[in-house]
């Protein structure tokens, strides 16, 4: 028998990482006990329940707590109903709803409308794909949270101009923004890159925006002073040109790291 003074203690940290790991495969079996533990205790298990897609309506708001600052719900089923939890979380950040595997519908305008009404400090909130997203979402998302610094939209076929037009007036801290698969056209990107934001844009993705044409280039060109990466491919209207002048201003200024086109 071995020697009880040799034995290595349990080191109380991963004993703690493993109860926390056990619960998360039965998370809903507990959530009347979940929901009283302590706020440092609930951020490790939420982490891991979304990062396992566990992440459900039906625990979202037993998991939650009010100094929640980061969430990223990509990976589970989270609809309206399950949002209106996360409206109790004012201090958030960040927001992740991408769908990552096929388009989401349950998530809608009237679930974002509740979300940034009560979360004012959001500046990262990522929605692509979540294809019932409609302008008052984010209309309402840049005139709540004039902090924003990032925005992915892509493939909400229901944002025009007038998400583009609200965000150039209110967000002046916009630096990346993804509406590739919308319904802009010149006049909203216009609209976007004259606006407050000119100089903090940073990083734009309007690939597969069949209305855009040379014009919405050109206003990139011309506002947006610190721009280093913009993609367009898959813009029909967007001829060559475009891409040769984009090239050049690549050469003069090395800040722009990065453009993507197609070339028809």
């Amino acid at each position: 028998m071995a020697d009880a003074t040799s034995m290595k203690p349990v080191r109380v940290a991963t004993l703690f990482s493993q109860s926390i790991k056990c619960l998360v495969s039965c998370v809903d079996i507990y959530l009347d006990a979940v929901e009283r533990l302590p706020a440092n205790i609930k951020d490790r298990l939420l982490h891991l329940v979304c990062k396992r897609g566990r992440i459900s309506d039906g625990n979202i708001g037993k998991l939650l707590h009010a100094r929640v600052l980061s969430l990223d719900l990509s990976e589970g089923d989270v609809s309206d109903h399950g949002l209106k939890h996360v409206a109790k979380c004012t201090l958030l950040r960040k927001l992740d709803l991408n769908s990552l595997k096929r388009p989401r519908t349950t998530i809608t305008t009237q679930g974002i409308l509740q979300v940034v009404s009560a979360c004012p400090h959001l500046h990262t909130i990522c929605l692509r794909r979540c294809i019932n997203i409609t302008d008052a979402a984010l209309v309402a998302l840049s005139r709540h949270c004039r902090r924003l610094t990032a925005l992915d939209v892509g493939g909400c076929a229901g944002v025009t101009d007038a998400s583009l037009i609200a965000l150039g007036q209110n967000c002046p801290l916009l630096r990346n923004i993804n509406f590739s698969y919308s319904d802009v056209t010149d006049a909203g990107v216009l609209s976007l890159v004259s606006g407050t934001c000119a100089g903090s844009l940073n990083e734009l993705h309007m690939s597969h925006c069949e209305r855009l044409t040379d014009e919405a280039v050109e206003a990139v060109m011309s506002y947006c002073t610190n721009i280093s990466i913009v993609v367009f491919d898959g813009c029909h209207r967007i001829t060559q040109q475009s891409a040769e002048a984009l090239d050049q201003l690549a050469a003069q200024h090395h800040r722009l790291t990065q453009l993507t086109w197609t070339v028809y």
